[in-house]
């Protein structure tokens, strides 16, 4: 039988997103069921394997629709790498692998583009979206919207998306639902998370202590990924020290990632690595001990490096909320969102006390049984040919 033609669209290395790394992944999946075409915003592919493999067209305007079966397209929510897709789905609709439920940036920086920002505000979020901003405008001086941080969870802006796609496909029923509350009758169905590709990675033990001059016998925590307020870098590190101010034996914890939002935490237990290859990232968390992969607020995101750290067996310690939430609970350690630097010392405690060495077999067990390749493109398979089969029958 035949394959289906699948032109796939979403960010690949260089661009800098996770998006790219899950895609990097989940294509070799998909290349077994579908005829794939990868396409990309004029840059040209840094990973040689897929540039071999796979045909990639990356002049838009050339694009001959008519001959895909079907439209595959990643959305998240940083209008650098998204903003041609939003073009492309307006006048192309097709499926949609939803990474944010809030498009908030990505909406913002695609319409004030065409002059049109305020007028689309007001059609998507109606005179909610308008007094959300005038209210902002009173705390944020800037009059770049981008800037407005706190709007990308009051004003999602995420509708005219929603309903140009023939599905959608996320991550956790947290975000189903959310899609579900916005545009009741879309074609709404979950997946798992794919892992990306740390099995196939050559890791090496000694990445931070090497990089940082720690001992080999030293405890480490990492958090891995942007350095930002949602993430609760600060309150990790504020746990830490307080660890280190009761205890003879010091702990080390890295921030595998770039930003300065928690800077001043900066000692001689507590770094940053900034940016990093790929290759160092996964040997930075190979390397740690036990991974705090926090949040809150909390936007519906779901986190490829969770995954991939339950993959490496890992101890991983979440927040308790979204997707998060609906992992096993024997698979993560969960704590309340809103835990204070005393309680997750305490959680840190036990950890290297060895109370939730179960976590490691744990984590790594669910991702091998529900996050390869294989079994999530064989996931989407099925929910394609589902809402096929609906329309056949809707035509009926």
């Amino acid at each position: 039988m035949e394959k289906q033609k699948m032109l796939y669209i979403s960010p690949f290395w260089p661009q800098k997103s996770g998006i790219s790394e899950y895609s990097e992944t989940l294509i070799w999946g998909l290349e077994k069921l579908f005829d794939i075409t990868i396409l990309v915003d004029g840059y040209s592919l840094e990973n040689k394997q897929i540039r071999k493999h796979f045909y990639i067209e990356d002049e838009i305007e050339k694009i001959d629709y008519e001959k895909y079966d079907i439209l595959l397209y990643n959305f998240g929510n940083n209008p650098y790498f998204h903003e041609y897709m939003y073009e492309m789905l307006l006048e192309h609709p097709g499926y949609i692998i939803l990474h944010d439920v809030s498009l908030y940036y990505l909406t913002v920086e695609f319409y004030k583009k065409k002059n049109l920002l305020f007028s689309k505000i007001y059609e998507l979020e109606e005179i909610k979206g308008i007094i959300d901003i005038k209210e902002s405008f009173k705390i944020n001086k800037s009059r770049d919207l981008l800037d407005h941080k706190n709007l990308s969870s009051e004003i999602p802006m995420n509708k005219e998306v929603f309903e140009r796609a023939l599905g959608i496909l996320v991550h956790s029923d947290y975000a189903k639902e959310i899609v579900l509350k916005k545009t009741p009758n879309t074609f709404v169905y979950k997946i798992h998370f794919v892992e990306c590709n740390t099995n196939s990675m050559k890791k090496k033990r000694g990445y931070l202590r090497k990089r940082f001059s720690i001992e080999e016998d030293a405890y480490i925590f990492v958090s891995a990924g942007y350095i930002a307020p949602s993430k609760q870098n600060d309150l990790c590190c504020k746990a830490i020290k307080q660890y280190n101010s009761i205890n003879k034996k010091k702990i080390y914890y890295v921030m595998v990632g770039e930003g300065k939002y928690a800077d001043e935490y900066l000692d001689e237990y507590i770094y940053k690595t900034d940016f990093i290859t790929t290759e160092d990232f996964f040997n930075a968390i190979y390397d740690s001990n036990a991974v705090l992969n926090l949040r809150y607020p909390y936007n519906g995101e779901s986190s490829a490096t969770l995954i991939q750290s339950m993959a490496m067996g890992k101890i991983c310690v979440v927040s308790d909320i979204g997707w998060f939430s609906e992992l096993p609970d024997q698979s993560v350690k969960k704590v309340s969102p809103f835990i204070n630097e005393f309680e997750l010392c305490d959680e840190i405690s036990k950890i290297i006390h060895g109370e939730y060495d179960l976590y490691e077999k744990e984590g790594k067990k669910f991702v091998s049984e529900n996050c390869t390749p294989d079994i999530v493109a064989k996931e989407i398979e099925a929910i394609i040919h589902k809402k096929d089969d609906l329309s056949d029958k809707d035509l009926d």
